[in-house]
């Protein structure tokens, strides 16, 4: 098969791997970036307008990298123009351009991937396992949480512009956690109520918040992403209480789980650094985008498979007016 030539459109941290892991994957190479910045970027076609990148003929997949509120537009036109799209997540800012873009990527027969990267770290893969296998029988209830060290001066300007990124953590962390639950459970979420706070100062975005959802079958669901100014660590913990015991995911460390009366069963060996993360999940992102379009088959986080969580997250802001 002929690599797929990809154009990655935002050259900033995240573009950065995005690049790095193309170049690097077998059956891809990198053609053309696109970026406001001048990049050095030898040997590839480089513009500032990303439109010029979308209408060249060496381009079969673009990987988009912007700032939330430009992912709708440069994700459709890029559908529109004949290309697979590979979409950091949100899909869009807005529940309604979150819709067009599903609906583009029908119209045009192109693949549309979101980059959820918690469903591709191996414990989550595991415990999803788990789950199908009844190793806590049936699910009754979930929490989930996730913090995350935010350095101002680590973080492009945008990232704190309600108007930009579309909202703060809700946006950025709960988006990951309410998809992963549902992907988890085998079925959509529900909005039910939430609260939101701001406690960094200065700060335009809210950066505290918790969610309360339901499953499609009453599952009680709760949701909490916190951005803090603390030591340089992120933590993360799913709880799966079910009706023969409890399981409890760290998506970058280990996976544990027990039956009611019974002994607890851990697995390690998924630890993965600090700076490694945002690259893990990544890469096999990447790898199951390119090997779906080879394959003639839907990827695992298309478009319309993470609607739900754009759902939840439109939910919880009109529920706050934030």
């Amino acid at each position: 098969m002929k690599p797929m030539r990809f154009a990655i459109i935002g050259l900033g941290k995240i573009g950065r791997i995005h690049q790095r892991h193309a170049e690097a994957h077998p059956q891809a190479c990198v053609t053309a970036v696109a970026d406001e910045r001048p990049v050095p970027a030898p040997g590839l076609f480089v513009s500032d307008d990303w439109r010029a990148v979308i209408a060249r003929d060496d381009v079969d997949a673009v990987a988009i990298c912007l700032p939330h509120a430009l992912h709708a537009e440069c994700a459709e036109a890029a559908l529109r123009a004949g290309k697979h799209v590979f979409l950091e997540k949100p899909l869009a800012t807005t529940l309604a351009d979150a819709r067009r873009l599903v609906a583009a990527a029908r119209e045009t027969g192109r693949t549309l991937m979101v980059n959820m990267t918690h469903r591709f770290y191996p414990p989550l893969r595991r415990a999803r396992e788990l789950l199908a296998q009844g190793a806590i029988g049936e699910v009754i209830s979930v929490r989930d949480y996730y913090m995350e060290i935010i350095d101002r001066a680590d973080f492009p300007g945008w990232f704190f512009d309600p108007v930009q990124a579309g909202g703060g953590v809700v946006m950025t962390d709960s988006i990951h956690l309410l998809d992963r639950v549902a992907w988890l459970l085998g079925e959509p979420l529900a909005f039910v109520g939430g609260s939101a706070r701001r406690l960094i100062p200065e700060s335009s975005v809210e950066d505290c918040a918790e969610i309360l959802c339901a499953s499609r079958s009453g599952v009680p669901v709760t949701v909490g992403s916190f951005f803090y100014t603390g030591p340089k660590s992120w933590a993360d913990g799913l709880t799966l209480f079910g009706t023969q015991g409890v399981m409890r995911v760290h998506a970058w460390s280990h996976i544990e789980w027990e039956t009611y009366g019974g002994p607890t069963q851990r697995e390690e060996g998924y630890t993965v650094p600090q700076a490694e993360r945002p690259a893990v999940g990544l890469r096999a992102a990447l790898e199951e985008f390119i090997a779906a379009i080879h394959e003639g088959r839907s990827p695992e986080a298309e478009g319309a498979s993470v609607l739900n969580s754009q759902e939840m997250v439109e939910a919880f802001y009109q529920h706050t007016r934030l």
